[in-house]
């Protein structure tokens, strides 16, 4: 009886050792729980999701040339005496670019000139005659052959000044043609002649092309020829400026596909005031070939992370963390292709320690 009370004593015991830890620790969880607490609402600032018109475009290729590129020629012959530019030098209108050696011309000038002053003399001279012998006719003085031909000599004088007054004006215009100018602004792009050499007329001198504008030959596959219009908006970038667009807009496009390539060349017209491009620079092209409707966001509403695009959306008065695909900046705001719909509320404020599910005010 003692042995059997004795094992119900030890029984009860050890069940009162194990049953008060594990009340203990009950106790210390729920006083745990008891003492987390939610983080404050934070103050944001929202935009709504709004519709906004975004060019439809087409991704080309293209190469830029100057707008008008010529070979200068000299129109005398002579030896240069000087060469004023350079390759890749800038030049204006005007600009004396080559000088040739006009002395055998300037002389040549001089005598054209003598000849045509020595003509004017005789002709005037003439002039006195004709009259007097339209006296003595009248007179009877002299028979009707000498009155024609010296009628036929004063007619002839004046056709005979012309001529000659043309010849010296020719001459002079020879000595002129041994400077060569810039007939517009643009950029030395070859150089054929050097001091010393001789040059015959028609022999080239330089080649120039114009810097500003510049004419943007953009290729057009056949399947997108029906978008390509004139008066159409164009961007563009170059390897030597990739984060800045430039602009253009299209002046012409060809009226037919070129049979080796079985694509179309179309043109812009591109300003370049800055001289920032060079003809033959290769161009990535976006083309606008119309619009649509999109949802958008402010810019500053996106974040970067983990190489995605990310905006907070206030829901439910809740942060929700979204990924969203993104098309092309108008102004202020970019496009939302997916992940946010027009009137949903987005934070614009500083996004720095904001998290998904944090309640706003």
């Amino acid at each position: 009886m003692k042995a059997t009370r004795f094992r119900s004593l030890l029984l009860v015991s050890t069940l009162a050792l194990t049953v008060a830890p594990l009340t203990a620790c009950k106790g210390k969880t729920a006083d745990a729980a008891a003492g987390v607490k939610e983080e404050p609402a934070v103050e944001v600032k929202t935009a709504p999701v709004t519709s906004i018109e975004v060019p439809r475009t087409l991704r080309l290729t293209g190469t830029l040339r100057g707008d008008r590129e010529t070979d200068l020629a000299a129109n005398a012959s002579g030896r240069v005496l000087s060469t004023t530019v350079e390759r890749g030098e800038q030049i204006k209108p005007g600009q004396v670019l080559a000088k040739l050696d006009t002395r055998a011309l300037a002389l040549s000038a001089a005598d054209a000139r003598a000849q045509a002053e020595s003509i004017r003399a005789q002709e005037q001279q003439a002039q006195g005659e004709c009259e007097r012998y339209e006296q003595l006719k009248a007179r009877g003085a002299i028979s009707d052959l000498e009155y024609q031909q010296k009628i036929t000599q004063c007619r002839t004088l004046p056709l005979n000044v012309q001529a000659a007054t043309a010849r010296a004006a020719l001459a002079a215009q020879n000595v002129g043609d041994g400077v060569i100018r810039a007939p517009f602004a643009g950029v030395v792009t070859e150089r054929y002649v050097e001091v010393g050499q001789y040059v015959r007329q028609d022999s080239r001198i330089v080649t120039i092309v114009s810097a500003d504008p510049l004419r943007l030959q953009i290729t057009v596959p056949e399947s997108q020829v029906a978008s390509v219009k004139e008066g159409a908006n164009v961007t563009f970038a170059v390897a030597a400026y990739p984060e800045r667009r430039f602009e253009g807009k299209v002046r012409f496009v060809s009226g037919a596909l070129r049979s080796t390539t079985r694509d179309l060349v179309a043109e812009a017209i591109v300003p370049n005031p800055d001289r920032l491009l060079i003809p033959g620079m290769f161009a990535d092209v976006e083309l606008t070939v119309g619009s649509q409707k999109s949802a958008s966001v402010p810019v500053a509403a996106t974040r970067e992370a983990d190489e995605q695009t990310r905006v907070f959306v206030v829901t439910a008065g809740r942060l929700e963390e979204r990924i969203v695909a993104v098309g092309p900046k108008v102004g202020d705001r970019i496009a939302i292709v997916r992940g946010v719909k027009e009137g949903e509320q987005v934070v614009v404020s500083d996004l720095t320690g904001l998290a998904n599910g944090r309640k706003v005010r």
